[in-house]
């Protein structure tokens, strides 16, 4: 569980981070892009970058519920969460760059 913990505190900090650093001229920020690149759908600011980690706690609270999962077993999914959210940083910060030249 401790690892879990520390997973999240890390994405909230991402989430946090982000915004002010990453893509500061854009109201929307991409959410998914197509194979050749181009942006498929935009959300606004806060909702993109605090969309994994509101997901994240989902289904982290859902799996930890259920009975059939063992709590400590949860740190996996949520490092897999938190490598999204990173990636999904990165593409930004990309995109960002390419857009301003």
């Amino acid at each position: 569980m401790t690892l879990l913990a520390g997973e999240f505190v890390l994405m909230v900090a991402v989430a946090i981070y982000a915004p002010q650093r990453i893509a500061p001229d854009s109201g929307s920020i991409p959410m998914q892009w197509s194979l050749s690149g181009n942006v498929n759908w935009s959300a606004p600011r806060l909702l993109a970058f605090a969309f994994i980690p509101i997901l994240a706690l989902a289904a982290m609270l859902l799996l930890a519920s259920s009975a059939t999962i063992d709590p400590s077993a949860l740190g996996l999914p949520g490092g897999i969460f938190l490598a999204c959210q990173i990636l999904h940083v990165l593409l930004v910060d990309r995109w960002s760059k390419a857009k301003r030249g």
